[in-house]
């Protein structure tokens, strides 16, 4: 025959379990409210989508002066000038997710040349300057997001977009969606709180000089969202906003070799025993690096389902918990077992007259 097994109905008149059982449900209640509707956990999230970033640079403006810039030294006795430098030349190395922008040059000829003992190299003088403004320099950003899991894809030219300072105020939005992001290098220092390159470096070779001279490391971390801000919605625009942070005592510097017309095309046992000429050229400026990151998130009613069941889960728990602490851990557990589990009516008033403490069992029903 088949049987369902279950316990009697019992009501405990007892503070301390009353008041451990209230306390549960209403934490059960409160984690509830916090998952489902602020942790949005009716979505279903993707927390590591991948995307893929394209970086031209622009032209500087060719009217700009060279007196205007402090660091501009002007003279027969200036060793360190400043030259105008277009931006394509200005923005080099560029990758795919990166690009130097340089603010200072060391420049020295090369030549190559064989003596009869084998191969000498001979460096002519060196000479330094700056890059007259580079901070006005445009970086062109297209962007793009695809989410597998989610199957939900994205591009700049499809979202808006917003340039955030480090301390989270609103430095630029993106809301044209017919071209490229246009952001500039001096909007970029002014997001990760740097403000000016003339600021004094803080590489430990950085010989109190300024960030100008020593170059800087820039991390541009692209974060797309589309997690529904209301409480009842379930699905919100995909944006993207871009966040600037300098990685401190970071210099940067790279080196760029220039070779005379018509190197290239000659063999390498040409190259070598034949003079040559080549100029060394180091660029020190802002290394800006792209990386993407975002958290989206779509309706998934396996998501809701199991969330409700983990409250009802904790529910039972709760429940089940207060049965243990009733049934064998308070001083008249041995009555309430014998309550639940069948004593005789006529024994259990009897135990009850006899009962003492402020725990006082008065219902039981029984069918």
């Amino acid at each position: 025959m088949l049987l369902y097994t279950t316990y009697k109905y019992c009501s405990i008149k007892s503070y301390s379990l009353g008041l451990y059982y209230y306390l549960g449900i209403l934490g059960v209640v409160l984690y509830t409210i916090t998952t489902l509707f602020l942790n949005k956990g009716y979505l279903k999230i993707d927390a590591a989508p991948q995307g893929s970033i394209t970086l031209i640079s622009d032209s500087l403006d060719a009217t700009i002066r060279l007196s205007t810039d402090h660091y501009c030294c002007q003279g027969r006795d200036c060793r360190v000038g400043c030259f105008l430098i277009d931006g394509k030349e200005l923005a080099w190395p560029i990758d795919k997710d990166s690009v130097t922008v340089s603010s200072f040059f060391k420049e020295r000829k090369q030549t190559l040349r064989n003596d009869g003992n084998g191969t000498v190299l001979e460096n002519g003088d060196e000479k330094q300057y700056f890059s007259k403004n580079p901070e006005s320099i445009d970086i062109k950003v297209e962007h793009s997001i695809h989410s597998h899991t989610l199957s939900l894809t994205g591009t700049q030219r499809t979202m808006k977009g917003q340039l955030m300072g480090h301390n989270g105020e609103l430095i630029k939005r993106f809301e044209s969606m017919e071209r490229a992001d246009r952001v500039s290098l001096n909007d970029l220092i002014i997001a990760s709180g740097l403000y000016t390159l003339d600021e004094k470096s803080d590489s430990p070779n950085g010989n109190n000089r300024s960030f100008r001279r020593k170059g800087c490391l820039l991390v541009v971390t692209i974060v797309y969202d589309n997690i529904p801000r209301g409480i009842f919605t379930s699905s919100s625009p995909l944006v993207y906003s871009y966040h600037v942070t300098r990685v401190p005592y970071t210099p940067y510097r790279v080196e760029e070799v220039i070779h005379e017309e018509g190197y290239l095309k000659q063999d390498p046992d040409t190259r070598y025993h034949t003079p040559q000429s080549r100029l060394l050229r180091k660029r020190y400026g802002v290394h800006v690096k792209f990386t993407q990151s975002g958290r989206l998130g779509v309706f998934s009613l396996t998501e809701l389902l199991q969330c409700i069941a983990t409250s009802m889960s904790l529910l039972a728990l709760v429940t089940t918990l207060g049965d243990v602490i009733a049934l064998y851990l308070l001083p008249q557990s041995k009555y309430y077992r014998d309550v639940i589990y069948g004593m005789r009516d006529e024994d259990l008033v009897d135990h009850e007259n006899d009962m003492k403490g402020d725990i006082n069992p008065t219902k039981t029903k029984t069918q």
